[in-house]
């Protein structure tokens, strides 16, 4: 797998351009990895979303659970997946970053021991976990992320650093704490970039 032009190449890798985008961004600009998860129940589903035209959102890459890589955007062009948002001293995150969608129905709630997402699918309890998330304060039910997911978007992220001069990896969770919740406490962000970006990370 390799960057070329600004799309990913190589094998399990899809391109489908969202109308949905920006101009490209200033120089220098580009310095953040934003993760989010899909809150959908396929990452074909969350594709369509995120190429639909209407909804006006969209995100450079969905990597689903099984690995398979789409990239929806060139990642010199600016996508719609940050929103309101703010870090620091800084706001409007959508210029900045890149965004990474990752295949996860996100949080769940429990229904007479079944665990449901909020579009209705039923969830098994091996496919659980209970935590707390960073912005509350009471345990709480969430769609976990396969290994090998998990380490798809790490190889990914390895190479958007080095090619983009990446240096800071923040969550939708964190740029827009009133908002949203993904990536959520299933995945380990925090020991993610840890990895990725090793020393301190003060506020921008």
């Amino acid at each position: 797998m390799e960057i070329r032009n600004h799309i990913l190449q190589g094998e399990n890798i899809n391109f489908i351009l969202s109308p949905n985008r920006g101009d490209f961004y200033e120089d220098g600009a580009l310095d953040t990895i934003i993760i989010h998860y899909t809150a959908s129940g396929s990452a074909a589903s969350a594709i369509e979303t995120l190429t639909d035209i209407d909804r006006q959102v969209s995100a450079h890459l969905v990597i689903g659970r099984d690995g398979q890589i789409s990239q929806l955007l060139p990642f010199n062009v600016i996508g719609w997946h940050a929103g309101v948002s703010r870090w620091g001293i800084r706001e409007g995150f959508n210029k900045y970053s890149i965004g990474i969608e990752i295949d996860n129905a996100g949080m769940l709630e429990e229904k007479d021991g079944n665990f449901v997402s909020w579009f209705g699918k039923n969830y098994p309890p091996e496919e659980v976990v209970k935590g707390v998330h960073r912005n509350h304060t009471e345990l709480s039910y969430w769609h976990v992320f396969p290994q090998f997911q998990i380490d798809v978007v790490e190889t990914v992220c390895k190479m958007l650093i080095e090619a983009y001069k990446i240096s800071h990896i923040l969550g939708h969770e964190e740029i827009a704490p009133d908002r949203k919740v993904d990536p959520g406490p299933a995945f380990p962000l925090d020991d993610f970039r840890a990895r990725l970006l090793p020393g301190p990370h003060p506020l921008i």
